[in-house]
């Protein structure tokens, strides 16, 4: 059975770099910059599986049974619902950070919860090797835009509990990439500081080179 998330992306791109340290957060950064051009990872329906399982919405063995379970149109569907959903949390997202939880209006809180709705959700024991039992949730995908709702449930989240002070943009300006900040003084600028951290380092010193040569 092919591995999903670890199979081959015949158009060449990179995996979907995951800087968000929460689903919602990566789930608007499935949609960025990879190598000087804007990437969407949600392209498809297969995209969007394999995308849920790079992020560990789903695993594996949920994966296949959906690609089997549902057709190709309807998870296309699912994926372009999903780009839709993303693009909407990324303008309330913004809109919250300026004016705070005040800001959503009923429609946006309905919007959610009528996702949310959609989940089926129960409690499943499992024999785990070496640990014995073990009780954990489990979904049950009645349709394909069921999908969604973990990713909503991810989104209620942030905007329930999360501290907005620490939900941020990469400071390198013309990176998309959000993340929630988790570092230890709350210092953290990059998405990630091999790759913007480092072009910043490098901008800058570049910038000294030029200044001490005039």
């Amino acid at each position: 059975m092919t591995d999903i998330a670890l199979s081959h992306d015949p158009t060449g791109r990179q995996p979907p770099a995951l800087v968000g340290d929460h689903v919602a957060l990566d789930f608007l950064n499935s949609f960025a910059d990879s190598n000087g051009e804007m990437v969407d990872w949600i392209a498809n329906g297969p995209d969007f599986v394999a995308w849920l399982v790079r992020t560990n919405v789903i695993e594996q063995h949920e994966a296949q049974n959906v690609l089997s379970q549902f057709s190709s149109q309807a998870l296309d569907q699912t994926a372009r619902d999903a780009v839709t959903l993303r693009e909407w949390f990324r303008d309330v997202l913004v809109q919250v950070k300026t004016s705070g939880t005040g800001a959503l209006s009923p429609t946006d809180i309905d919007r959610l919860n009528a996702i949310l709705a959609q989940g089926v959700s129960f409690q499943h024991i499992e024999d785990v090797q070496d640990t014995g039992l073990r009780l954990a949730a489990k979904r049950s995908w009645q349709n394909s835009d069921d999908l969604l709702a973990p990713l909503a449930a991810a989104m209620a989240d942030l905007l329930c509990n999360g501290d907005f002070d620490l939900i941020r943009n990469c400071h390198n300006g013309p990176c998309t990439m959000w993340f929630y900040d988790r570092t230890k003084g709350h210092r953290r600028r990059w998405c990630s500081q091999a790759v913007c951290g480092n072009r910043a380092k490098v901008a800058a010193f570049r910038k000294r080179q030029k200044q001490n040569s005039q």
